[in-house]
Formats: structure tokens, C-alpha cells, sequence
């Protein structure tokens, strides 16, 4: 096949999460909008930074992990070593084809036959590992390898491994390599200067999602329809590194996914804010940039989902309600220390301050990941409010104790017989209806539903809520006092 430094050079997605990573990489590099109208030329500027920016420190570094390549073997003399990078970088060039044995990758004949100094995650050379075709190495055409260079630009190195992103949707993989792209190259640059490697990244979950949340909240402001993407996402947290390989797979559900974009919506936005606000985990290490190297635990716990949907419900958003409950409580004791005007005035601030979470977003969460049906939210939600006007129109402390602390199915059975009984007596409506229970708590008869548990701490989370808009803690903030811990269950 003919070289025309002019005409596009063949590259196109593969399905392949390394080689289409490496496809991201260059097509932004050369600022197109897809790998189609990548030309030979294109290439050849990709090969003219490379092979410069390979030999910083920065970049001897991600080598290390992503190749096994001879260039940086430092037995090489400098100039052999410029060769050797040089001739891997042009291998889209070289005319040379294996007879019979096509790419493993792309529709074009074969150039060579590789292994992990090549394409990351194989086997060494040496043992015999059969691939396609019956070969004991992998075959891969001049593009191939160039493509896989191109993982330089695209995979950023994250806590000591490769950072690859496969994408349902190839847009979103394009978006996320423009995001990291511009600072791979600032720091190529920063190391070619100073002749030091860059202070690292880490937390690969939460580095993903903090630029999804980027591009939508700047797709939510501009409607921009190049924002636009669909389907999962998943991270292969890799290290090719002759030392130890290592191969660490997180998958964002499409649900999770869904959820974390629509959070981002101007409905939402400020309660995800105060969600993600206290979840950061400041890393200390002078090593690492603290712009890339501190954790979310919201971000991190969204791959978890939905299978973990109900631990991420008491971490997120019921422990924050409580924390905040807690954090209003009023010092008692004989021995109380003397609270100064200004002291006072913020605790009393803290006591009628809104709840950490808002039920709008529960109750997005809950129709994103669960795929709860609309009139089980209403019957929750409609459970709670009557249950936070209950305790707010007769004052009553004590049951706004026991709702807050039962928990077993039986308890929760009991306390709104008990408290259905004392309304009929007053002339008012029951707690629940029997087909709103059965819609919130069962399946059939005496048989809780699987997620009992999680669907009466939504009802907790939104009594809370309807009291804390009713102002009821403001006068009754003795109640405070009473509240037990929890255990976080795992």
C-alpha cells in the first residue's frame, strides 16, 4: 500500500480499547473531529513531538510502563536510541508486509510480528503463546504500531499505570483525550525544561468522572451537540511494566452513568455540589500534583453502582442527614463552656440549615440506577410527609424517635399500625394505606421486599427533609440530643 503524506492515512475506531485509545490521541492531536480525516501528514507532526518529548524524563517514564521498547534501554547510545524511536514512530511508512497475515487491527496487511515491547498487555517474546493465524507472536501492520504510539497523547499515567479508557461511544473518548491531552503536553514541555519528571497523578475513578462532569456541565451551559455521547464507559487500569504486569478493569454502568450526567443539570447541580463538596480526600504526598492526585468517595463509589445502590444511599446521602443532625445538637453538662456571641449564633445557624442532600436528587438516583417506578417514589415520599406532619402537629418527640430509630421490618410494621390506630381515633387519614405499603415495603403477603431496608431509609431521609422545611428543629432542638449512632452496614 502506497504512502501519500496527503490523503487520510486509514485510521478508524477498532473496538480495541489500547489501539483506540491510540486513535483518540492522534485524531485530537491533529485536531480532527474524526479518525477518517487523519492524514499521513498528521502523522508526521505526531512523529516530530515524539521523538523529542520520548526522551524527557515525563516520558521515559510512562514508556517504562506502557512498552517494553529497546530505545530507552540505556545500554543504547543516545543517537541509537533516536533511531530506534525514530523507526518505531514511522512505522505507518514503512512499505514492508508479512505474505498472507493481515493486521490485527486495522484491514491492511500485516508488517510484523510483536509482542508486549509492541502492544502493551501480551506476553514476552519468548514463550509460546499461540495468537490468530496460528502464529506465536501477534501480526500488526506500520499503523498498528504507530496507532499504539499514540497512547502517549491519550493515557495519562495514573498512580504508577496506564490510564486506558474504552467508551461505548467513541465521542466520549474523544472528549475525555481533549480534556487530558493539553496537560499531558504542558507537562512534556515542563520536563523537557526542567529536566525533571512531573508531579503524578492518581485515583483513576475519580479523575474519570471529574471530566465527565466537566464535559457536561459544559454541555448543559453551551447545548453544545459536539458534547453529545451515549452508553458506558470502562477503565483498564494497566501496567505492561516488565517487573510486574498488572490489569485492574472498573465498569461505570450505563445507569451510574445516567445518573452522574443528569446531577449535572441545573435542577440538580447545586445539591450533587454539596453531595461531592465533603466527599474529597486531600492527598499529601509532595510527589503528587493536588490538582490530579485527590479522591472523591462519590466518584469513586458511582463504579460500585447499582449493585451497591443501597450502601451508597446510607453513606451519601442518609449519613450527611445525620451528621448535620448531630452537628446541631446543643453542648449540655454542668460544665459547659461559655459560648461566645458569635460561637451561638453559628450553632443556632447550623440547627436550621437545610439538609446535606435534597430529595430531588434521591430521586433522581433512584429512578437512574434502581429504575424505581415513579409511584413507589410518590407513595415514599407521601409516606414520609405525613409521617414529619404527624410529629410536627402534635409536637410529638417521642415518635419522632421511634421512627428515627426503627429498622426492622417488624418495627416498622408495628410503629405504623400503632400510629394508624391513633389517627383513626383523632378522625384522620391512616399513616400508610395497605396498598401503599405493599407498594413501598413487599412483595406479597408477609414477605418484605428485598430492599426493605433501603426503602424505609428513603422514608427516613425525607421525613427528615419535610421537618428540617417545616422549621420543626428550630423549636425542639433538645430532640437532638437523643440521637443513637448508626453503624454503617456493610
Amino acid at each position: 500500500m502506497s504512502y501519500n503524506r496527503n490523503k487520510p492515512i486509514g485510521l478508524c475506531w477498532t473496538g480495541h480499547p489500547l489501539v483506540d485509545m491510540g486513535v483518540a490521541g492522534l485524531t485530537v492531536f491533529a485536531e480532527k473531529r474524526n479518525p477518517a480525516e487523519v492524514t499521513g501528514a498528521d502523522l508526521e507532526d505526531f512523529v516530530e513531538w515524539a521523538k523529542d518529548a520520548y526522551f524527557t524524563k515525563e516520558m521515559t517514564g510512562w514508556i517504562a510502563v506502557a512498552f517494553t521498547s529497546n530505545f530507552i534501554n540505556p545500554s543504547f547510545e543516545p543517537e541509537r536510541k533516536r533511531e530506534v524511536a525514530k523507526k518505531i514512530l514511522e512505522s505507518f511508512k514503512n512499505p514492508n508486509t508479512l505474505k498472507a497475515l493481515g493486521c490485527s487491527y486495522f484491514r491492511r496487511p500485516a508488517q510484523q510480528l510483536v509482542a508486549r515491547d509492541f502492544v502493551p498487555m501480551l506476553t514476552g517474546r519468548e514463550p509460546s503463546n499461540f495468537f490468530p493465524d496460528g502464529q506465536p507472536q501477534l501480526p500488526i501492520s506500520g499503523l498498528g504500531i504507530t496507532t499504539l504510539q499514540g497512547l502517549s497523547l491519550a493515557s495519562p499515567l495514573v498512580g504508577g499505570r496506564l490510564m486506558v479508557v474504552a467508551a461505548d461511544d467513541p465521542r466520549l473518548l474523544l472528549l475525555l483525550v481533549k480534556c487530558w491531552q493539553p496537560e499531558i503536553r504542558k507537562r512534556v514541555q515542563l520536563s523537557k525544561s526542567s529536566g525533571e519528571k512531573c508531579s503524578g497523578w492518581s485515583g483513576p475513578r475519580s479523575r474519570l468522572i471529574e471530566k465527565i462532569v466537566e464535559i457536561e456541565q459544559l454541555r448543559e451551559n453551551n447545548q453544545d451537540p459536539d458534547l453529545e455521547y451515549t452508553g458506558s464507559v470502562t477503565i483498564y487500569y494497566a501496567s505492561n511494566s516488565g517487573q510486574g504486569p498488572e490489569l485492574t478493569i472498573y465498569t461505570l454502568e450505563l445507569p451510574a452513568l445516567a445518573f452522574v450526567r443528569k446531577a449535572q443539570g441545573i435542577r440538580h447541580r447545586e445539591a450533587w455540589n454539596r453531595l461531592v463538596s465533603s466527599a474529597w480526600q486531600e492527598v499529601k504526598d509532595k510527589d503528587k500534583d493536588p490538582r490530579y492526585a485527590r479522591r472523591n468517595d462519590v466518584y469513586e463509589a458511582v463504579f460500585d453502582l447499582p449493585q451497591d445502590a443501597a450502601r451508597f444511599v446510607r453513606r451519601f446521602f442518609w449519613k450527611p442527614v445525620v451528621d448535620q443532625l448531630k452537628g446541631a445538637k446543643p453542648v449540655e453538662g454542668k460544665r459547659r463552656a461559655k459560648k461566645s456571641k458569635s460561637e451561638t449564633t453559628a450553632a443556632n445557624a447550623a440547627s436550621t440549615r437545610r439538609p446535606a442532600t435534597l430529595w430531588g436528587l434521591l430521586e433522581l438516583f433512584l429512578r437512574e440506577v434502581l429504575g424505581m417506578e415513579q409511584s413507589r417514589i410518590q407513595a415514599i415520599r407521601a409516606l414520609a410527609d405525613r409521617l414529619a406532619d404527624a410529629v410536627k402537629d402534635d409536637n410529638d418527640r417521642r415518635l419522632f424517635r421511634r421512627i428515627y430509630t426503627a429498622r426492622k421490618p417488624f418495627e416498622v410494621r408495628q410503629l405504623l399500625i400503632q400510629m394508624g390506630m391513633r389517627r383513626l381515633k383523632e378522625g384522620l387519614e391512616p399513616a400508610v394505606r395497605f396498598d401503599e405499603f405493599l407498594e413501598i415495603f413487599e412483595e406479597g403477603d408477609e414477605l418484605a421486599r428485598a430492599d426493605f431496608s433501603l426503602a424505609w431509609d428513603l422514608t427516613r431521609i425525607r421525613f427528615i427533609e419535610a421537618l428540617f422545611d417545616q422549621q420543626w428543629f428550630d423549636s425542639n432542638k433538645e430532640v437532638l440530643e437523643d440521637i443513637p449512632e448508626e453503624e454503617e452496614e456493610e
